[in-house]
């Protein structure tokens, strides 16, 4: 249920792009992933437990911009770990994707 609440809220409150993929098909946005449910939501933002690993997928491999909090890097890989940009304690983190055709905004939390 609690996984259910946070793609139901991600996607209606940051316009994020969710798909069902099948075999034969892979997503072909920029996506967050996680290493863990979400154990909360608190004021619009899913709650991890402290731990939780976080990803960025670019499987296009273009050029984008992160900035999570203050810290800034510009990557071009296929799968990148938050953790080279910052080391995610416990806390409050906002994450800023800047690709050539979009910027998405996603908070999150760990606990």
């Amino acid at each position: 249920m609690v996984k259910f609440v946070a793609i139901l809220i991600s996607v209606v409150s940051f316009n994020f792009y969710v798909s069902i993929t099948t075999t034969d098909s892979q997503p072909q946005e920029v996506q967050i992933e996680f290493s863990d449910e979400a154990v909360a939501i608190e004021s619009g933002q899913p709650v991890f437990k402290k731990g939780t690993k976080v990803w960025v997928s670019n499987p296009q491999k273009e050029e984008i911009k992160l900035y999570l909090n203050e810290a800034e890097k510009e990557v071009k890989d296929d799968k990148i770990d938050l953790s080279q940009i910052t080391s995610l304690k416990e806390g409050t983190y906002t994450l800023v994707i800047n690709t050539n055709t979009e910027e998405k905004v996603f908070g999150f939390t760990i606990q």
